[in-house]
């Protein structure tokens, strides 16, 4: 206790959550370090204090019975000890979620959590941006493993496009709201450019899943928006397409973006694997449908469902409701669909039209994070960014954000000046 005691002034916990935000799109290795640093500060500051004041939230009540759910399914699993083992490889990043929440206090460290992720974001669209182009991974001095005709599917600092694009849709959509708020924040015109360098990341990737959630979570912001705003949106988004039409073809054909709407015969095989992946999946639900098979001996358990088909590699499901439904059932399903139902519907109401003009620091946060969110849950559809680490950790990163923010103003905190 002596020793807490003396290190009560440092704040371990907030250089936690100031690391992830400035290694999360960069580093896997890292931003799990900085997740560690985080959780000890939490643990250290209830120490300090000799209690615990929780923080609630809308989403305690269905985190609780998601991970109840999830634990109970885990006891199900053939090897119960693995089963537990890969759920808590799985969940565990809702913990440093509830961390990141007690461990923000105001608007400052808010505001510098925003920027570093700016930073980082920037720093990793650019350098996907060269690899689209170059296909050369610096870093690893490596070429990417990714050709598309004369281009390369962007990988940024990770292993793979997937991940890469479903990182970059999240920090786009959560960092987008913030270049409308009033208050002096960063610079118009160098927050634009972060914004713009983040969404041509996302095509550099060629990740479908995180175009579909980019695509949806677009359509759906334009219900809320004033005229003038869908006019310019819709405006420069039809300038895009004609740009890239003229310059970069490739982006639209072949395996770009109408590549995700054929779904003929000739389409690229992974319109048509995910069917097959689909349909195997709700054959072993279907058996399995109160609480799944657990989470142990998946791939092997899987395989006995598949349908004969030349899958070319690609396992598991690609639906993160349909691969959470597999491991706990249509219950698990449930709870897992209720945690994002709720989450939605607590920031829902800051979604008025003409909301842009009454963004503050803490409901540009709130909204983002729903965006964020949003697209990934759509994105889900044929992608399972929830069991990707490097997803996932940002994903409950954002919650977080979101969460904070709404707390704040729900408790009246002031704008910035």
């Amino acid at each position: 206790m002596n020793l807490i005691k003396h290190i009560k002034s440092f704040p371990i916990g907030k250089i936690g959550v100031y690391s992830f935000a400035l290694f999360a799109p960069i580093s896997i290795a890292f931003s799990q370090i900085s997740i560690g640093i985080t959780l000890l500060g939490w643990i250290i500051i209830i120490l300090q204090n000799r209690s615990f004041r929780w923080r609630r939230t809308p989403l305690d009540i269905p985190i609780l019975i998601y991970v109840s759910v999830q634990f109970i399914a885990a006891l199900f699993s053939q090897d119960i000890l693995m089963g537990i083992r890969v759920w808590l490889n799985t969940d565990w990043f809702i913990l440093f979620c509830f961390a990141v929440i007690h461990l923000i206090d105001d608007e400052k460290q808010y505001k510098n959590i925003i920027i570093l992720l700016a930073i980082s974001g920037s720093i990793s669209a650019v350098y996907g941006i060269i690899q689209h182009f170059d296909g050369i991974d610096y870093i690893r001095g490596m070429k990417v493993q990714y050709p598309y005709g004369k281009f390369y599917r962007a990988i940024g600092f990770f292993d793979l496009p997937l991940t890469y694009g479903g990182v970059q849709l999240c920090l786009f959509w959560l960092l987008l709201p913030f270049y409308f708020i009033k208050q002096k924040f960063i610079d118009k015109r160098l927050f634009y450019i972060i914004v713009t360098l983040l969404l041509l990341s996302i095509f550099a990737s060629y990740a479908r899943s995180a175009w579909l959630g980019l695509g949806a979570s677009f359509i759906f912001l334009l219900f809320f928006l004033d005229k003038k705003y869908i006019f310019s949106l819709i405006g420069a988004s039809i300038a895009g397409l004609i740009l890239i039409y003229f310059l970069h073809p490739e982006l639209l054909f072949n395996k770009g973006i109408l590549s995700m709407f054929d779904m003929s015969e000739t389409a690229h095989y992974n319109n048509r694997v995910r069917m097959y992946l689909w349909r195997s999946a709700l054959d072993l639900i279907r058996d399995n449908w109160f609480l799944g098979i657990g989470y142990s001996h998946f791939t092997e358990i899987e395989n006995i469902y598949k349908i004969p088909f030349d899958y070319r590699g690609l396992g598991s499901p690609h639906n993160i409701y349909l691969k959470v439904m597999c491991h706990s059932g249509v219950l698990g399903g449930l709870a897992f669909v209720n945690i994002w139902v709720q989450f939605l519907r607590s920031i829902y109401n800051d979604l008025k039209p003409g909301f842009i003009k009454n963004l503050n620091l803490y409901r540009a946060g709130s909204v983002g994070s729903f965006f964020a969110v949003f697209s990934l849950l759509i994105g889900g559809l044929t992608q399972e960014y929830y069991y990707d680490h490097e997803n996932a950790e940002l994903w409950w990163f954002i919650v977080a954000l979101g969460m904070s923010g709404l707390l704040k103003i729900k408790a009246g905190s002031k704008e910035l000046n």
